[in-house]
């Protein structure tokens, strides 16, 4: 009898029940392993790494994705950063999440945890405000899930209403690869974990009588980010400011803490040309903050 090689779906079945597929003569087969050290992708043992297998996913607009499948990882991100360009990196699980300045994000079961890496081809000036882009694109990717009042807050929070439900953090580890990573809620609940969270943290399933599947996000996010990378190509960071601006309608009073230790009050009204970010304060003048001073944007009480 001829050898078939698991279909996408069946191998995606059987990498739950904890099995590995694996290439023995150019031939894929599935290999269940029941007890054994964590191992790597590479299969070197690696305590804080259980790697499950990868699939390819091709986008409607025929964009072929790698995607390395961990049980539980460190950071996505870091795993990532050793990728080829369109490789993707998603764990059930991360011990060392983190956001912008390295601050930790709390990764469990039942939440999103993917990087993508993308080619940044050209000059670095030609990806300067990719971070907007790919702001713009998921916020547009959000809003086709239904959920309540979502929107971005500066510079990589989605939101529903006041509470956070995704982040976002984008890194360059070497010339020509830009890495995205992602951290989004779904069905997890990251305030148990936290207390602190609870008044400005949501999920989907908090959002939604019937929240996607991680699997469902992973691919939505994954057409959002390769449609982002081409817009980017062909508008710039202009376009994507003012995408984002128009979001931005409604102002909000925030407070900016600065890399020189000052602390500055006012309305936040958006981003100029390059990038920076436009405040009001109490008496209508307007103040342009360089992005780069700023450390930490918090929304006030209105």
């Amino acid at each position: 009898m001829p050898f078939e090689p698991p279909t996408a779906s069946r191998w995606s079945a059987e990498t739950k029940k904890g099995g590995t597929r694996v290439d023995v003569f150019g031939l894929r087969v599935c290999v269940c392993v029941k007890s054994f050290m964590p191992l790597n992708e590479d299969g070197d043992p690696h305590p804080s790494e259980i790697f499950s297998g990868k699939e390819e996913w091709a986008t409607p607009t025929g964009r072929v994705w790698t995607i390395h499948h961990y049980a539980a990882t460190g950071s996505t991100n870091d795993v990532c950063r050793n990728l080829p360009p369109w490789s993707a990196v998603r764990a059930d699980t991360q011990s060392r999440g983190r956001g912008r300045f390295g601050r930790s994000f709390i990764s469990g079961p039942g939440g999103l945890w993917l990087s993508a890496s993308l080619p940044a081809s050209g000059a670095p000036s030609l990806w300067t405000g990719f971070s907007l882009r790919v702001g713009a694109c998921l916020l547009r990717y959000a809003r086709t899930l239904g959920l309540p009042d979502v929107r971005m807050r500066w510079p990589n929070d989605l939101l529903c209403a006041d509470r956070k439900f995704a982040g976002l953090l984008i890194e360059q580890p070497a010339t020509g690869i830009i890495v995205v990573g992602i951290g989004l809620n779904i069905t997890n609940q990251p305030w148990l974990e936290a207390p602190e969270l609870l008044s400005s943290t949501t999920s989907l399933a908090a959002q939604m009588v019937t929240p996607p599947a991680i699997q469902e996000v992973m691919v939505g996010i994954l057409e959002a980010l390769t449609k982002g990378h081409q817009q980017m190509i062909d508008g710039g960071m202009e376009a994507a400011i003012n995408e984002l601006n128009e979001s931005w309608r409604e102002f909000h009073p925030v407070e900016l803490a600065l890399s020189d230790g000052r602390i500055l009050s006012g309305s936040f009204i958006g981003l100029d040309p390059m990038g920076h970010l436009r405040i009001q304060d109490d008496s209508g003048r307007e103040i342009v903050i360089e992005h780069h001073f700023v450390q930490r944007l918090r929304e006030l009480a209105k």
